[in-house]
């Protein structure tokens, strides 16, 4: 649901605060799945910050409206992962997107004792559930 925190005066959903929704969206994908998107064991961290973010805005989200996020995983490589999304208001007819875009997240692992950033290859079994959900991204029209 879109909160008056979220709009502008004229109750218009600040363009940023998709890239929230998407994410809230992303995280409940992980959990879906059983992962996390951070994951600290020891002195060692993996997350998935992002590489590459694109929105194009098709209408806007309005105060109180409620959005549906749709999310599809489309590549996966050896460390990182692009997955598409579409932003629809629910309820809606004729459905057609108020936004859509796609993230590429990279995986990384993270040491805690020095402080240090590096790119990681995503795990075998993670790694193997989501090239079973991938889909190429769908034709332009």
């Amino acid at each position: 649901m879109v909160e008056f925190s979220d709009t502008d005066l004229a109750g218009l959903m600040h363009f940023a605060n998709f890239f929230r929704f998407v994410e809230s969206a992303e995280h409940a994908f992980f959990r879906s799945l059983g992962l996390r998107v951070h994951t600290a064991d020891g002195t060692a961290q993996q997350g998935w910050p992002r590489l590459e973010v694109s929105c194009q805005y098709h209408r806007p989200a309005r105060f109180e409206q409620t959005l549906e996020i749709c999310l599809r995983v489309e590549e996966v490589r050896t460390s990182s992962l692009r997955y598409g999304f579409w932003i629809l208001a629910e309820g809606e007819k004729p459905r057609s997107a108020l936004a859509t875009g796609s993230f590429t997240i990279v995986h990384v692992a993270l040491d805690t004792v020095s402080h240090t950033i590096r790119k990681a290859p995503i795990p075998a079994a993670v790694h193997a559930k989501l090239v079973r959900l991938a889909a190429p991204p769908p034709a332009s029209t």
